[in-house]
């Protein structure tokens, strides 16, 4: 790994408007320190080297398996040698769909048609910028391969980035509150304790898709962004919610669900206690971290995992939200297939008991979901994984002219139809404010 400053310092927004203009599919990990917990490094490059894709409804393990083999260490190279560790250097930058590993339900393989499960592209230099430093230099297979990116970060930045989105057509309020009702009815029964329900929100789309990212970024800045671009298609994802992290080289595993959302109205402490006391919001929070234990316990070393912060309340844009975090060791030549296998989906959004929560999400949901609830991020150079989950995310489709976003909420036996269905306008806040600035 050769790693070399840039001539002068740029921002990730200012190297991604540069990069835009050079080659397709351009990719941005866009970080920026929050509560001290994730986004230290943002990471930007376009034109990958490779493209790993697995159609939706086949079998992504095995691509799984070959993209996250143990790597050896490497050498660290050049003038700022040591900046950075080669496990914070993706070296494939993706998304999984929310039924990448195991499709469920009736429409599964009719609406998820031509939509990958799975797609990793491979990038041999990045521009990386360090927030906590406040220092931008690129990082790359060797010496040629980033110089390459230097010369395109010397490049004009790209200014077209008008779009237009037509009206948008959303799942009915009353339609989302008797999907509800019915989920309701599962829990009362004993078929499931918890469960997630989304709403699309759909429209036409012409020109940026970046200028959208980019209005979306204003209104919700989060450490774990992501724009990446595929052919004409392109995900916009503003997630604050981590769903996995692996290292290996220490086999440190972690998780960290968020579950329980309150609209911030300036007085962040009164409102961080109303939300731990909220019952409802309490007992939501609880079974996500029981059933993401029980997830890393699945791959982690004997009596390794354990609840290392738990219902911490942490303000975001427009919304604070519980988050709990969740610790394991694993062995360090875990296969990434073996470690998807027994986590994925992210519990957070779909339910507990899990496999049954998405049969009848299934049901309830007339959409599928694509990359929504699914989860984004980067295999790092050592064969380690850090995933996202991919909430508050667009999707946008050049060919089909067309942009998708979703917005769900948890549903336990407290829940009012009325006030989750108003929580699914708040977190669409993001998408909805965006479009219309």
């Amino acid at each position: 790994m050769y790693i070399t400053p840039t001539p002068s310092p740029l921002t990730p927004h200012e190297a991604a408007l540069r990069l835009a203009r050079t080659k397709k599919g351009l990719a941005w990990l866009d970080g920026g320190l929050t509560h001290g917990r994730e986004g230290r490094f943002s990471f930007v490059g376009t034109g990958p080297t490779e493209v790993r894709t697995v159609a939706a409804g086949q079998d992504a393990r095995l691509c799984l398996a070959e993209l996250g083999a143990p790597q050896p260490i490497e050498a660290q190279l050049g003038e700022l040698a040591g900046a950075i560790s080669p496990e914070d250097v993706p070296r494939w930058i993706g998304r999984l769909s929310y039924q990448a590993l195991e499709a469920i339900g009736p429409r599964a393989d009719e609406q998820m048609s031509g939509l990958p499960g799975l797609q990793f592209a491979k990038y041999d230099a990045l521009y990386a910028f360090d927030h906590e430093a406040t220092r931008g230099f690129v990082v790359g297979d060797d010496r040629p391969t980033c110089e390459r990116l230097l010369s395109r970060l010397a490049a004009a930045p790209e200014d077209a980035l008008q779009f237009e989105v037509g009206m948008i057509a959303t799942t009915a309020a009353r339609a989302h509150c008797a999907a509800i009702e019915r989920a309701l009815a599962h829990i009362r029964e004993g078929d499931i304790y918890q469960i997630n329900l989304a709403r699309c929100f759909e429209g036409s789309f012409t020109g940026s898709a970046l200028g959208l990212f980019l209005r979306m970024r204003d209104e919700s800045p989060v450490p774990l962004g992501l724009y990446l671009e595929s052919g004409a298609q392109a995900l916009l994802g503003c997630s604050m919610e981590r769903f996995l992290r692996f290292r290996r080289s220490d086999g440190s595993l972690w998780t960290s669900p968020i579950k329980g959302t309150l609209k911030r109205s300036g007085e962040d402490d009164a409102e961080a206690q109303r939300l731990r006391a909220d019952p409802k919001e309490h007992a939501e929070h609880a079974m996500i971290v029981d059933l993401m234990r029980n997830d890393l316990g699945r791959v982690a070393h004997y009596g390794s995992v354990e609840v290392a912060e738990l219902m911490a309340v942490l303000p975001f844009a427009g919304l604070s939200h519980l988050v709990s975090t969740v610790c394991a060791r694993a062995p360090r030549d875990l296969g990434l297939d073996t470690l998807l296998h027994a986590t994925f989906p992210p519990g957070s959004v779909t339910g507990t008991p899990k496999r049954r929560a998405m049969e009848i999400i299934a049901a309830l949901e007339p959409f599928s979901r694509g990359v929504y609830t699914g989860a984004y991020g980067f295999i790092d150079r050592l064969g380690g994984l850090s995933l996202a989950v991919a909430i508050r995310t667009a999707a946008t489709d050049g060919r089909a002219g067309s942009v998708r976003y979703f917005a769900g909420g948890g549903i336990v036996e407290a829940s009012d139809a009325q006030r989750e269905t108003a929580e699914t306008e708040l977190k669409a806040q993001v998408f909805t404010r965006a479009i219309r600035r």
